[in-house]
């Protein structure tokens, strides 16, 4: 909801869809330095943004906000 109303272009992953989707996701669970806290928590890690190759573990909507900020989603107004 938070880059929707941010107007940020994204791709939503339903990770049960398909075995691909899943394993994609555990591939960036397990070896992402962002998610080491799930990893050591026994957690899904979910929400997770990936952003240029890089995956962010979101804890919550101003989290999430707090990323789009940070890392300059939103596009720029002309």
């Amino acid at each position: 909801e938070v880059l929707l109303q941010n107007n940020v272009k994204f791709a939503y992953v339903d990770i049960l869809s398909s075995m691909q989707s899943l394993r994609m996701f555990l591939k960036i669970r397990d070896t992402s330095p962002s998610h080491a806290l799930m990893r050591e928590k026994h957690s899904t890690g979910v929400p997770t943004l990936v952003v240029d190759d890089t995956a962010y573990w979101v804890e919550n909507a101003e989290h999430a906000q707090r990323l789009v900020d940070e890392l300059h989603l939103a596009p720029q107004a002309e």
